[in-house]
């Protein structure tokens, strides 16, 4: 059994924040080698990934925008126990010096959004799905995986609002009215992607498995994700309003459970022989019903 705390308070602070600028057009008829040099400099400047303070300050505005839309649950020991346990799996993942924050979306509908720099959100509507800590720890696992990917950022680098803005950093305070311009576009895009249309299969499959690896790692049953993703499987053709928008915006669950089985066939893992902590979990919804 896993040592448990009980003393960890995370409060979510959204701070609004900022974004950047215009692109530049160039005339190249009439330019001078010095001219071709700056041209040539604009070039690697526009198609540069994205540094991670500028991913926080896109993720801050991207999180204001879901916690403003779904309303955030205060239910102090369900907050608690979602940022245990999701701190303690960022240490297994790809990017375990980023800054993670962690919080409940006040809305039944199941879902769980990871926004760029490390805001990842759980619904009050997924927990009530769940049955035990195993699954809950997969679940945040798979969500941290989004991020230490960069999913989403991938997804709004190739995009042309991207390439035109990436000239000048979109970190800082003080914006200028067309800077929180383009951060409100690129906000709309980050939305676009996680909230509306989705991510690829790929990177859902990929994800999946990145966190039953680390949930693994930490020492839970790597089968909690796919226990949960399983649950969801009879709803496949005949989805009730609160899974819609879940089964619109992810790859069916039998696929996901498929790769899933597949990745456990590769590694060998059984399920049931790591830490699932199911009554635990079952005491706290029965102590703290949602």
């Amino acid at each position: 059994m896993m040592r448990r705390t009980n003393h960890l308070k995370v409060g979510l602070g959204i701070i609004a924040c900022a974004v950047c600028i215009s692109a530049q057009k160039f005339d190249l008829k009439n330019l001078n080698a010095q001219d071709w040099l700056e041209v040539g400099k604009n070039v690697v400047e526009a198609v540069r990934p994205m540094k991670e303070d500028e991913e926080i300050q896109l993720g801050r505005q991207l999180a204001a925008r879901l916690a403003g839309t779904f309303g955030v649950l205060k239910d102090e020991a369900w907050t608690q126990e979602i940022n245990l346990v999701g701190r303690v799996l960022v240490p297994y993942s790809e990017r375990p010096n980023l800054k993670y924050r962690f919080a409940i979306l006040d809305t039944d509908a199941v879902n769980a959004y990871s926004a760029p720099g490390g805001y990842i959100f759980v619904s009050k509507g997924l927990l009530k799905q769940l049955s035990s800590e195993a699954e809950l720890a997969g679940v945040l696992a798979h969500e941290i995986a989004h991020i230490a990917n960069k999913d989403i950022l991938r997804e709004i680098q190739k995009s042309n609002l991207w390439k035109a803005g990436a000239k000048v950093a979109i970190s800082g305070s003080n914006l200028s009215s067309d800077q929180e311009e383009l951060l409100g576009k690129l906000t709309d895009a980050s939305w676009d992607t996680l909230v509306v249309k989705g991510l690829s299969k790929e990177d859902e499959f990929k994800a999946d498995q990145d966190g039953a690896k680390n949930a693994q790692k930490l020492g839970y049953d790597p089968y909690g994700i796919y226990d949960f993703i399983k649950r969801l499987e009879p709803m496949e053709k005949q989805p009730g309003e609160n899974v819609k928008i879940f089964f619109s915006t992810h790859p069916k669950p039998s696929a996901r459970t498929a790769e899933l089985q597949k990745f456990f066939n590769k590694k060998g893992w059984s399920p049931g022989t790591l830490a699932r902590n199911q009554d635990f979990y079952q005491s706290l919804k029965s102590q703290h019903p949602l």
